[in-house]
């Protein structure tokens, strides 16, 4: 199961742990008491100050570990997340979300030109004045200020200013260049890497920094096709061969190739291809 994260302003607003207005969700307050390991579409940059235990951050053949006094930046995504928690302790992390804009006008003023930062993650070790500007943020989630929306437009400026400042500041350069690309050649990117995970035409749009007018026009102007259309009838081809190769159950096929919905699923196959996958199953 896909899990989306941040929540809705609305929703967030109902949930203490969170800092949010009617318009934004800023940040989190997580605490965890037991381990937990879940796929996460991660629909805003995030910066995450590990306070208590380790953030694990599972790829193919890799896990990266964030710990206590290391900052680290995540990209907008889907990922495979685990907190590590000892003994008798909790989880605790915050984590600030950073809006598009903010980057953006971090780096229309940022010095030198760097290449893109590969990598969706950066991990390092945190400054002196990131350690103080965390524990200063924390007090917000004990009493929020009345000023909240305009508090934290500064904080989170400040707290870019302070990673611009430090010593990785061309790393993070780098990572905000390609938090905020919006090249064609990184929306085909995105468009192959999420094909066949459960996102939805407009949480792709954001993934690839686009306005979902923009999206739609970017993209059948790339594949000749509107992107609803060419994204179902690939994920549509990709269960057709899961369906005439494997003995996956339909179900799990469905789930597979980007539909949450089996039924929904059903549905497209039959138009489709003239009958049900049960029928090209018995085939």
């Amino acid at each position: 199961m896909l899990h989306r994260f941040p929540p809705t302003p609305t929703q967030a607003l109902n949930d203490p742990s969170f800092l949010a207005h009617p318009s934004e969700t800023y940040a989190k307050l997580k605490i965890e008491k037991l381990p937990g390991k879940r796929t996460v579409l991660m629909t805003e940059h995030t910066l995450i100050f590990v306070q208590r235990g380790i953030k694990l951050l599972h790829f193919p053949g890799e896990t990266v570990r964030a710990s206590p006094g290391e900052v680290f930046l995540l990209r907008k995504g889907i990922y495979v997340m685990a907190e590590y928690i000892e003994e008798s302790a909790d989880f605790e992390a915050m984590m600030l979300f950073l809006p598009l804009k903010q980057l953006q006008a971090m780096a229309m003023h940022s010095n030198g030109t760097h290449p893109k930062h590969a990598e969706p993650y950066l991990v390092f070790p945190a400054t002196p004045l990131l350690n103080a500007f965390k524990e200063s943020f924390r007090q917000y989630f004990g009493q929020p200020p009345a000023q909240l929306e305009q508090l934290m437009r500064l904080k989170q400026q400040e707290v870019l200013l302070l990673l611009l400042s430090g010593p990785q500041r061309n790393a993070v350069q780098a990572f905000i260049r390609s938090a905020i690309d919006n090249e064609v050649a990184t929306m085909e990117h995105i468009v192959s890497q999420y094909l066949l995970q459960p996102v939805t035409i407009e949480e792709l749009a954001s993934l690839c920094n686009r306005s979902l007018a923009k999206f739609k026009r970017d993209f059948q102007k790339q594949y000749n096709c509107p992107p609803r259309t060419w994204i179902n009838n690939q994920r549509l081809a990709h269960a057709h061969l899961l369906l005439q190769n494997t003995d996956q159950q339909i179900t799990g096929i469905a789930m597979d190739c980007g539909f949450e919905n089996t039924s929904w699923f059903i549905r497209l196959y039959k138009k489709k291809y003239g009958h049900t996958p049960a029928t090209e199953r018995a085939k």
